[in-house]
């Protein structure tokens, strides 16, 4: 019988780092905040896909590469950076339009829950400290013989650890009541959140 147990020590670890404070979760509270519940929910999906892929790329040995070539780390800082530096770019950009409170979650323009996805997936994917951490994981927890289906459910599991810690800031921070908070204080909340991400990125760039 295969034994499945270290799989509880793989999930506490992604608890544990997707509860810890980023670029994944400032990206779903300002879309869950400035957009609807539907957006920052569209965002939670594209960010736990994200470590999704991580997993499946780790169980390859993909990420350790990351790790075993400076020169592909180097690059992929540089990625991640030059993409969170962009995205700080375009909050600050935005901090000063004037809120548009939809009509209900529901009331989403064409395209927009695609993009915020998108926004969630790419920040995701960007960030070479969740590469590692995952890579890490595999390293620490999985044994040396992986029992049967171990990818597919590292994966799963990551994902739904991942999506339901976000979704639940996105519910929470989409109610009427919070939204009319970040309402009176939007300017001063997105451009913190865009400083924060600008300073992720340029440690990235340059250390």
């Amino acid at each position: 019988m295969n034994d499945y147990s270290f799989l509880l020590a793989i999930a506490g670890v992604l608890f544990i780092g997707a509860m810890s404070p980023g670029p994944s979760f400032l990206v779903v509270a300002q879309n869950a905040l400035a957009k609807s519940r539907v957006h920052g929910i569209a965002t939670a999906v594209g960010t736990g896909l994200g470590v999704a892929i991580f997993a499946v790329l780790a169980s390859f040995g993909v990420t350790t590469l990351l790790e075993k070539v400076p020169s592909a780390f180097i690059a992929f800082k540089f990625i991640g950076g030059a993409y969170l530096l962009y995205l700080a770019y375009r909050i600050w950009g935005g901090s000063t339009q004037a809120l548009v409170i939809q009509e209900g979650d529901h009331s989403v323009e064409k395209g927009g829950a695609f993009k915020s996805f998108l926004l969630g997936l790419v920040t995701q994917t960007s960030n070479p400290k969740t590469a590692l951490v995952i890579a890490g994981i595999f390293a620490a927890f999985v044994p040396a013989e992986p029992p049967a289906y171990t990818t597919l459910l590292v994966a799963t599991i990551a994902f739904v650890i991942d999506f339901s810690w976000y979704a639940i800031v996105a519910i929470s921070l989409s109610n009427s009541r919070t939204r009319n908070v970040y309402q009176r204080a939007k300017k001063s909340f997105d451009r913190t959140a865009s400083i924060f991400l600008g300073v992720v990125g340029v440690k990235l760039l340059v250390s």
